[in-house]
């Protein structure tokens, strides 16, 4: 005998047979009585003493539009930088650092698509419109062996599905921004839609400066372009398609012209094979461009990857949850390129080509009503292919041009250099009182991409290189230990 109740609709009694797995719907009517809205929230108060996470922090964007904001405009990134841990270089500076590491060691995740520039604005704003977020997760240690690529943290941001039942529209107007977000469904219960969008106005009060002040035919603007398509294909099968559009663009007068952007699609697939096991295909495309220009030349550069992820999740029994997968990824990075030179013909750096790959297994274990367990191993490795040129120096330890003695031409996809290696993760849980326990957790990651800056502060121009026969890989080694109390009712 099931009874099914939610506030504000009717109830429903079933009476249900079962002799075997089965999925069955149920569909509640809106009752004629009106009661005040109640928010209902998935986390446990104790999840945070309980559970085997360490240094992870989940943001509610309820919570986060209740934070005081920079002009009114509310800021996940930002947000994130009044937690313990993480900090900025300062204004005019790009992303946040994490526990001492640079802005290029956050692997920084929408959709699962990687995001190389998560600012607006020169750092006073991020590129995420709160308006189309649906949650944050900041993973600063203790990472699972499904994430990696970058040495400090990860933050995860998903947008939000749409609204499959009836549609819905919201916006707002700023000091700074408008914006408006639309969602709804396509087909009821069975397929939905969230169209978002933002945009930065500044500018357009320019033409209204006086002439002398030299702002007319300025541009200094920005915007967001988020959508998202959500397809029940059957009871065990889901599609997904997520997409990112942003760009910064800066213009004074004819004198000098600026803009930075990203771009993101992510086709993902879900299907459960039964009670237990169900995986996610994601076929991702990321880039990151930008362009400086003035009346003597023009300066472009870009990195452009595509990721593949397949990923299972399968419950052995009540006490262990195991995870495994693989993922590749295909980067194609333009360093630089100089067009319309006049003081010269146009140059350009080598493009560089690599690819990564990992395959990893994690479980989480639940060994007693005390002892939890999270623990896993990622094996990663990266190669960097030609077609490029590649030098050879007398002494390798320091190439430069007063050491090489020749220069070799690397043909399309031979090998350059490979590097790779194991990267085992840890953590565990003993609870000593239903409020308090204390944790331990180990990870060890590496990184194979790499950001270049010529300024303590790191700006949308800096460039990013690949780990190659002179370049290696970095590494990090992280252990934590914590003491976790909840008090006043798990009020603290």
């Amino acid at each position: 005998h099931l009874t099914v109740s939610y506030i504000g609709y009717e109830t429903q009694k079933l009476v249900l047979q079962v002799s075997a797995n089965k999925t069955q719907t149920i569909q509640l009517q809106p009752s004629g009585l009106g009661l005040k809205g109640a928010d209902i929230t998935a986390q446990a108060e104790k999840r945070n003493v309980q559970s085997t996470e360490m240094g992870v922090q989940r943001l509610d964007m309820k919570d986060v539009k209740k934070i005081p904001a920079l002009l009114g405009e509310v800021d996940v990134v930002r947000t994130i930088q009044l937690l313990p841990g993480v900090t900025t270089v300062g204004e005019g500076a790009t992303g946040f650092n994490v526990r001492g590491g640079n802005i290029d060691q956050n692997l920084i995740l929408l959709d699962d698509a990687p995001i190389y520039s998560s600012s607006h604005l020169f750092g006073f704003f991020s590129i995420f419109n709160p308006d189309a977020v649906k949650e944050t997760k900041l993973m600063k240690g203790g990472i699972p062996a499904n994430y990696g690529g970058r040495l400090s943290s990860v933050l995860d941001v998903r947008q939000k599905d749409g609204n499959n039942k009836k549609f819905a529209a919201s916006g707002g107007i700023g000091s700074i921004t408008s914006r408006l977000t639309l969602e709804g469904p396509i087909v009821k219960d069975k397929a939905s839609f969230l169209l978002s969008g933002r945009r930065s106005y500044a500018d357009l009060f320019f033409p209204l400066a006086p002439a002398k002040s030299g702002l007319r035919g300025t541009i200094f603007n920005f915007y967001d372009l988020n959508a998202k398509l959500n397809i029940i294909l059957s009871e065990k099968d889901r599609l997904f398609f997520s997409a990112y559009k942003g760009q910064d663009n800066f213009k004074l007068a004819d004198f000098v012209e600026f803009n930075w952007g990203n771009t993101t699609s992510t086709l993902r697939w879900n299907h459960v094979y039964n009670s237990r096991l169900f995986c996610n295909t994601s076929l991702i495309y990321s880039k990151y461009d930008y362009l400086l220009g003035t009346d003597f030349f023009k300066w472009t550069s870009a990195i452009n990857n595509t990721h593949l992820k397949h990923d299972y999740t399968l419950s052995l029994n009540n006490k262990n949850t195991l995870s495994f997968g693989v993922q590749g990824t295909y980067y194609n990075l333009d360093p630089g390129k100089v067009t319309d030179n006049k003081f010269g013909p146009d140059q350009a750096l080598q493009r560089k080509y690599g690819y990564e790959h990992a395959v990893y297994i994690n479980n989480e274990q639940k060994v007693n009503s005390r002892l939890s367990l999270n623990y896993g191993l990622r094996a990663s490795g990266f190669a960097t292919v030609g077609r490029r040129f590649e030098g050879q120096y007398s002494n390798p330890n320091l190439p430069t041009d007063d050491t090489r003695i020749r220069q070799d031409t690397i043909p399309k996809g031979d090998l350059v250099s490979y590097y790779g290696g194991l990267e085992p993760r840890f953590s565990a849980t003993y609870l000593l009182t239903d409020v308090s326990s204390i944790k331990l957790g180990y990870n060890r990651m590496k990184q194979y991409i790499h950001l270049v800056s010529n300024t303590t502060a790191a700006v949308p121009t800096d460039i990013y290189t690949i780990t190659d026969r002179y370049i290696k890989p970095t590494n990090a080694d992280q252990l934590a230990l914590g003491y976790f109390q909840n008090f006043e009712n798990n009020l603290y």
